[in-house]
């Protein structure tokens, strides 16, 4: 017969075997579901309409399990970017407009500024989007934070005199059937790539972005783009022109932008460009795969300080990319793409041709007899117009770039 204290201990085991036994939740929730319900439903609900969209988003997305860019971007939260399988078969990224936190400081600031004005009535309140009884006073709030013409990261809309009709334009433009105008405006405020996507589907332009797969809560999944271009930079020179001449379509397409909307990037590098060759290794697809920093242009506004096109001059700059926000915001349009994209092929941002996506061996180059060794030559020639042209002496670098292009299908027929 087992003794007092033999009892004790087992009844003691079996507390704490049941005390510490890993858990699930009641309802079997993934990790995906919970953050997605955790977003809808106390971070946001003033954004949802309707029932929750939160339901199976675990069998949507898959992780790519042992990945080490996972591993890596969880390490240092690069992008809050995750790759896996869409629906079990599509490579896909997954991404997050809520990136450290965002839209948890937007809301605390909110609730700062209304304790600030309204204490101390509202000083014991719980902060939420509808802290003043509805939501309309943080939509104002976002507004005015978005419209902020001393911000200098994420989404900027310009003209900066005016822009408030501009952004109004901007989010009529896209259609969404399960979010409210506050998720739009929280969208742009953090991470604008989403309604990027969204505007160029809806509005069936070719744009070079990801393919939008599916959204959920403040989370969104996106096609698998391909390899950055980082990857490319010491492949054969043939393939690089292709994938060159894929860059400067793609510099015409974002000037070009969507219902009037000219769209100039200020962090265009080689991480940020995703590349696709075709088993052929001649159709190229090519898709800038962060599109969080972007100057907005409203080419149809009528607020601008001048009607002529703005015509960036190279700042020096060592290891940065560096252009003036208001001279490009006071201009209908802005040649700052075609600079970055010549830039890119020509050098890197501390000068270096060596380090240019179209670098070459003159050596190698001397000794070709092939058509190809003048045709680089006068590239390089066109390259170093584009980039270190200073106006007004400069001619219009979309006038060189059809120039480059014409040399790069010389060299590629």
């Amino acid at each position: 017969m087992p003794s007092k204290v033999s009892v004790y201990y087992a009844f003691l085991f079996m507390i704490i075997m049941l005390r510490y036994q890993p858990r699930e939740s009641s309802e079997g929730k993934g990790p995906l579901e919970s953050t997605c319900e955790y977003e809808t439903r106390q971070l946001c609900p003033e954004c949802f309409y309707g029932q929750s969209v939160c339901r199976h988003a675990d069998q949507l997305f898959e992780e790519q399990h042992g990945s080490w860019f996972n591993k890596i971007n969880n390490l240092m939260h690069a992008h809050s970017t995750t790759l896996g399988t869409f629906r079990g078969t599509e490579r896909a990224v997954m991404k997050t407009l809520n990136r450290h936190k965002a839209v948890e400081s937007l809301q605390r600031a909110f609730c700062d500024m209304v304790q600030r004005r309204n204490s101390p009535e509202t000083s014991s309140a719980v902060c939420s989007w509808s802290l003043t009884g509805n939501s309309k006073d943080s939509e104002i709030f976002l507004k005015k934070d978005i419209l902020d013409v001393d911000r200098i990261e994420g989404c900027l809309f310009c003209p900066a005199s005016g822009n408030r009709a501009s952004l109004h334009r901007f989010l009529h433009s896209i259609d969404v059937d399960r979010t409210t105008e506050l998720w739009k405006l929280l969208a742009v405020r953090s991470n604008v790539e989403l309604l990027l996507l969204m505007l160029a589907s809806q509005h069936n332009v070719s744009m070079p972005f990801p393919r939008l797969l599916h959204y959920f809560g403040f989370s969104f999944i996106e096609c698998y783009a391909g390899e950055p271009l980082s990857s490319f930079y010491h492949s054969p020179l043939h393939l690089r022109m292709l994938i060159a001449r894929e860059l400067i379509k793609a510099a015409f397409a974002i000037t070009e932008g969507i219902e009037g909307f000219r769209f100039i990037l200020t962090d265009l590098s080689p991480d940020n460009i995703a590349v696709s060759i075709g088993e052929d290794h001649k159709a190229i697809t090519l898709s800038i795969v962060d599109l969080n920093n972007v100057i907005v242009i409203d080419s149809l506004a009528t607020t601008f300080e001048t009607d002529r096109n703005h015509v960036h001059s190279k700042i020096e700059c060592d290891g940065c990319f560096a252009y003036s926000q208001n001279d490009i915001c006071s201009h209908r349009t802005s040649d700052l793409n075609y600079f970055a994209i010549c830039q890119l092929l020509l050098e890197d941002l501390n000068g270096n041709a060596a380090a240019g996506f179209l670098h070459y061996d003159q050596r190698i180059l001397r000794n070709d007899s092939h058509k190809n060794a003048s045709q680089v030559g006068l590239l390089h020639n066109f390259l170093r117009e584009c980039v270190h042209c200073q106006p007004p002496h400069c001619r219009d670098r979309s006038v060189i770039l059809v120039d480059i292009l014409n040399v790069l299908n010389h060299c590629l027929s």
